[in-house]
């Protein structure tokens, strides 16, 4: 069973970004996420919010609890890929 921080890294693995680059593109401060993964603390309910402005396609639920969205299986599929890959870039794949 996965936790909210491994769901937070599939996330950032799945955009292909850094924690660093990630708290920048979701407007949060320098290590507010990182940190909070690194301690294995508490997630704000602005940090979840920012996601979830920044990156709709993750449903708060699946992030906090690990329900089911719509995208779930969508995101599993996309890491699988890009690990049989490894130089995968989702860009290549003209927004889609």
């Amino acid at each position: 069973m996965t936790t909210i921080y491994d769901r937070l890294l599939m996330i950032i693995k799945n955009e292909n970004i850094s924690v660093a680059a990630f708290e920048r593109k979701i407007g949060v401060g320098r290590n507010s996420l990182s940190s909070a993964l690194r301690n294995k603390s508490s997630i704000s309910h602005i940090l979840l919010a920012q996601i979830s402005k920044h990156y709709p396609q993750y449903s708060i639920d699946w992030i906090v609890y690990g329900k089911d969205s719509p995208h779930t299986r969508s995101i599993e599929l996309l890491l699988k890929i890009r690990k049989l890959f490894k130089v995968w870039d989702i860009n290549d794949w003209g927004g889609m």
